[in-house]
């Protein structure tokens, strides 16, 4: 490309001198036309040494003025010669005097009269004019011819894969972009996994996430966000079109002013707690951030703690208000002698119960803690069923209820002996409580494949449907005066759901109404 270059300026360099050189030429002839023109018409005059005219070849002497005043002539007769030039505005002509002064006295005046220079120059202009055009014409055209092989293979390099051809000037130039291209490859690649990771990360998270612009428009929304919403589509929409909760709509314009604030959205039988956090730039406020986190089952812990704690209350309060009520009566003597052993006996059942009640709450709380210590050990299944059984015989035949142990033994598990002792106590101690006189359970121990079985059933009253989802809640009861008459405490399978989920086990219930419940536990050899 180079050697194009180089080629195509010393050819318009060469056509500018040939130019030029031809304008000289032209000039120099003019000249030289206009000087044998002049000698044609050389003027010679003879002058007296008193100034006056002798002899003149173009005019008649005799009419001529005196020429003593003349430069030429002055000069003549001072210093033997002189010149001088007039010029005629009218004629556009200069008028070129020279004068000898002879031997004699006389002066020899010789006048040459030329064009000036800017007559030339005028009669000159047309053919400048011409050679300027064609100069210029021909400069585009090379100029033309050569910016367009300059930017033909630049125009023509296919830069996924550049070949420069014949102009290795351009090399480096490919190489350049070939490194910036791979290098902006490379940061897009950094960019779009940036991009695929958080979105990757925004639509597998479980709590929502809004952007909303200064306008409350959102920007985006996750796709845990649209179903928190109930709607398939958001982005582009203001807010309020989206969600219509006057407290969340109010709390995110509060975010506005450049604080943190939260709020409470309730969306069917979900509740979430709204994070609003403002985005800020130099020029103020760019956006918000909205985060929606289910708070359900918070929610909902709060909710059983309170009733947890209600529940409490209750229990304990009943039983020692009847021991107060009767120790106060012993203690005063205005209890009849005869009533004093009846009444230590009611207090010895409330004290009991009590002890009961308080026994059943640390068990819970030391499973909520996660303090319970594992203190597993291999022992048969089948010898604990028969103990627990044995405890609970006299209870059984107060009631006339028989008890069934199904399945062979010897059946050996894992587990911490003291809880599964617990839970066979809590199942059968309910299945006995709650049978009719004269009825029957039956537990059952079956081992299949990897895990064991511990059914209890019993034919006693049963359970209502609309009560089986939450018989497992603590201090819940079904029939809250046959409960109290039988001295529950409402925490007995809420204990056994707890130590099934301790043992990686689960627990589940069947009942029909006067006719049974079927209580199922499973567990992990």
């Amino acid at each position: 490309m180079n050697k194009r270059i180089l080629r195509s300026m010393n050819l318009l360099v060469v056509f500018m001198v040939t130019v030029f050189a031809v304008l000289g030429l032209l000039v120099s002839r003019q000249f030289g036309t206009r000087v044998k023109e002049g000698l044609k018409t050389l003027r010679v005059t003879m002058i007296s040494e008193s100034g006056d005219v002798i002899f003149d070849n173009q005019a008649d002497s005799s009419e001529m003025d005196n020429h003593m005043t003349r430069p030429e002539v002055i000069a003549a007769l001072e210093h033997g010669s002189g010149e001088s030039e007039r010029y005629s505005a009218t004629l556009r002509e200069t008028t070129y005097y020279y004068a000898v002064r002879l031997n004699d006295g006389s002066i020899l005046r010789l006048a040459l009269t030329t064009d000036s220079v800017y007559a030339i120059i005028y009669r000159l202009i047309p053919v400048v004019i011409i050679c300027l055009l064609v100069s210029a014409l021909l400069a585009f055209l090379v100029a033309k011819r050569l910016t367009k092989h300059i930017t033909a293979p630049i125009n023509s390099i296919n830069l996924e894969d550049p070949d420069v051809g014949s102009y290795d000037e351009l090399l480096p130039l490919v190489k350049r972009m070939e490194a910036q291209k791979q290098e902006i490859a490379a940061k897009v690649s950094e960019l779009k996994n940036r991009e695929d990771t958080l979105e990757n990360i925004t639509e597998n998270m479980q709590e929502g996430l809004l952007l909303l612009d200064n306008t409350g428009t959102v920007i985006t929304a996750n796709r845990s966000a649209l179903l928190i919403l109930n709607t398939d589509e958001a982005q582009g929409k203001n807010i309020v079109e989206v969600c219509r909760d006057s407290d969340f709509i109010e709390k995110m314009r509060e975010s506005g002013s450049g604080h943190r604030t939260e709020s409470v959205l309730r969306r069917e039988d979900r509740i979430y707690n709204a994070y609003f956090n403002p985005v800020h730039e130099a020029e103020g406020k760019a956006g918000t951030v909205i985060l929606l986190m289910d708070a359900t089952g918070q929610y909902a812990a709060e909710r059983h703690r309170k009733e947890f704690s209600a529940n409490v209350s209750h229990e304990l309060k009943t039983p020692l208000t009847t021991i107060s009520a009767l120790s106060e009566m012993i203690a005063d003597g205005t209890a009849k002698q005869q009533d004093v052993q009846r009444f230590g006996e009611k207090i010895s059942v409330q004290s009991r119960r009590l002890i009961n009640i308080i026994d059943d709450i640390i068990k819970l709380s030391e499973f909520d803690e996660g303090e319970m210590a594992k203190d597993f050990s291999r022992f048969d299944l089948h010898d604990l069923v028969k103990s627990v059984t044995a405890g609970l015989h006299e209870k059984a035949a107060q009631k006339n209820v028989t008890v069934e142990i199904q399945g062979e033994g010897p059946l050996l598990v894992h587990a911490n002996r003291r809880m599964m002792d617990e839970l066979l106590y809590n199942l059968l101690d309910n299945a006995i409580k709650y049978n009719h006189d004269g009825g029957a359970v039956k537990i059952s121990l079956v081992q299949e494949s990897k895990q064991y079985k511990i059914t209890v059933r019993d034919t006693g009253i049963g359970i209502p449907d609309d009560h089986l989802d939450r018989v497992f809640e603590r201090f819940y009861r079904v029939d809250k005066s046959r409960s109290k008459k039988t001295g529950g405490t409402g925490l007995g399978l809420s204990i056994v759901k707890h130590i099934a989920e301790f043992h990686r086990g689960s627990v589940r219930i069947e009942s029909d109404v006067d006719t049974g419940t079927c209580v199922t536990c499973v567990f992990p050899m």
